[in-house]
């Protein structure tokens, strides 16, 4: 069963073919009711690209995944359709910000 949005697999597939032609649009989608991706396009030749994750939650964790088995599933789902464009997840995405009950959670995947 698929837990990622088909809008954000869409997103994912947009940013995915936009890499082919060298313009990738960001990707700005909403997971569930409070989990949030966001991928940013990269910056001139950069071979990576920001991903983060924007979950309502008033604790933070070291890492997204550790909010629990469906984040961590949606998180898997996203990775597993960044992997099929040949894009690398980072191994974990770990918390580096806050803005009151929104924790954000980041890493780098590394484009083909």
């Amino acid at each position: 069963m698929n837990h990622v949005p088909d809008e954000a697999l869409a997103a994912i597939d947009a940013f995915g073919e936009g890499l082919l032609r060298a313009d990738p649009p960001p990707v700005r989608e909403r997971l569930r009711s409070d989990l949030r991706l966001r991928i940013d396009a990269p910056s001139g030749d950069e071979r990576t690209a920001p991903c983060s994750f924007d979950i309502d939650h008033p604790t933070p964790r070291a890492t997204l995944r550790e909010h629990g088995s469906f984040v961590a599933t949606i998180a898997d789902g996203v990775d597993d359709r960044l992997a099929a464009w040949g894009i690398r997840p980072p191994d974990a995405y770990e918390h580096v910000d806050a803005d009151g009950d929104v924790q954000r959670y980041q890493g780098d995947v590394l484009l083909p």
